[in-house]
């Protein structure tokens, strides 16, 4: 469990995603390290969709955009 509450669940595509859909207030997505940066952007996107809170969602978009 994290500070804020939520458990933690390791996400690697959309499809994982959407399983958090009926309990975004419980747990909350973590993207998988091995994640591409355009899956990773198309995870975002739709995590914000569904209102699913994600732990690391700036980690590879901030890198890129820099260069």
């Amino acid at each position: 469990m994290l500070p804020t509450g939520f458990r933690k669940v390791l996400v690697h595509n959309v499809r994982e995603l959407e399983v958090l859909l009926m309990q975004n207030r419980k747990f909350c997505g973590e993207i998988a390290h091995g994640v591409s940066s355009k899956k990773r952007k198309e995870i975002v996107e739709r995590a914000q969709q569904l209102s699913i809170r994600l732990t690391n969602a700036n980690a590879r978009l901030r890198s890129q955009e820099n260069e």
